[in-house]
């Protein structure tokens, strides 16, 4: 009897053991660690608003990881008239490399945002974690599990880092904020070719995290990452905002490229555009969940149909 029952818990460590590794849904966590630690990264280069030394620092940051999985990077640069005199401003774009292909002539299905730059303050330093060097570094390590796990899915993505989002003045307004963005938008303007949808991380990383999307956001996506976000338990952290949003999204949406703006709830936050919006508010926990969803979202609409 002894050394049956000494099988018989063999045999149910062995079950319990197989459950744990292979029984269990895959889980994001160490991505969202990742971004965690690139986010701190960024944030040690200092404030990053257009123009400035660190903001350099921090695409050469972001490219170098880029390009060590894979992808190819290019700098969209152009200048603008601001409230603050000519400012250079440089998009970073990133295409996956497939092998004998021009990635940038290859036709893409969908474009992966978010705006890199920190808003300019005189009087304070604003180091911008949440807005939007978390939602930065999820993109890269994003790019990289898809590299890795998913080139197919890779290969009909452009990735984009906008500049110049931040308005110069306090509050962004049609002239002021969108430089970009923008710009970007323009070179897709007159083209056959637009992606079929493009999604917006904005402010993706802090703790108790607390996404509402913008009221006029294209239903089929907003539909599609409230579905996702339901089967991967974490519909608590996803709801609409009381209104429209002016975010980069908008540029996109004009010109026919269904966009949707992930987006935390900064209208009730007490650290949006104050010294507060530090490495201390950033959870690897709100990082996990949002990648989760959004290469949940990736999933369904880059899958061969």
């Amino acid at each position: 009897m002894k050394s049956n029952r000494y099988l018989l818990a063999l045999l149910l460590t062995a079950a319990v053991t197989a459950f744990w590794f292979f029984g269990r849904p895959i889980s994001t966590n160490q991505m969202g660690n990742s971004a965690n630690a690139l986010t701190s990264e960024i944030l040690a280069l200092g404030p990053r608003p257009p123009g400035s030394v660190a903001l350099n620092q921090v695409r050469s940051l972001l490219s170098k990881e880029l390009v060590a999985n894979g992808w190819v990077v290019e700098l969209q640069e152009f200048e603008r008239d601001t409230s603050v005199g000519k400012i250079k401003f440089a998009n970073l774009r990133a295409r996956f490399q497939v092998k004998d292909q021009d990635p940038w002539q290859r036709k893409i299905d969908g474009l992966l945002c978010a705006h890199v730059d920190s808003k300019l303050f005189k009087d304070k330093v604003f180091h911008g974690a949440d807005d939007a060097a978390s939602a930065c570094a999820a993109l890269v390590v994003i790019a990289k599990h898809l590299a890795i796990h998913k080139p197919e899915q890779a290969a009909k993505l452009e990735l984009v880092f906008f500049d110049g989002e931040e308005a110069f003045a306090e509050n962004m307004t049609t002239l002021d904020g969108l430089y970009g963005s923008r710009h970007y938008a323009n070179t897709w303007r007159t083209r056959n070719d637009k992606p079929k949808f493009g999604i917006l991380l904005d402010m993706i990383g802090h703790k108790n995290l607390k996404i509402r999307i913008p009221t006029d956001s294209p239903k089929h996506l907003a539909d599609l990452m409230f579905s996702i976000a339901e089967k991967q338990k974490v519909g608590s952290h996803y709801g609409i905002a009381a209104g429209t949003i002016m975010d980069d999204h908008v540029p996109l949406n004009l010109i026919g490229i269904p966009t949707l703006d992930i987006i935390g709830d900064f209208s009730r936050t007490r650290w949006w555009h104050t010294p507060g919006d530090n490495a201390d508010i950033i959870s690897a926990d709100s990082l996990n969940i949002s990648i989760g969803v959004t290469l949940g979202m990736l999933d369904e609409l880059l899958s061969e149909k």
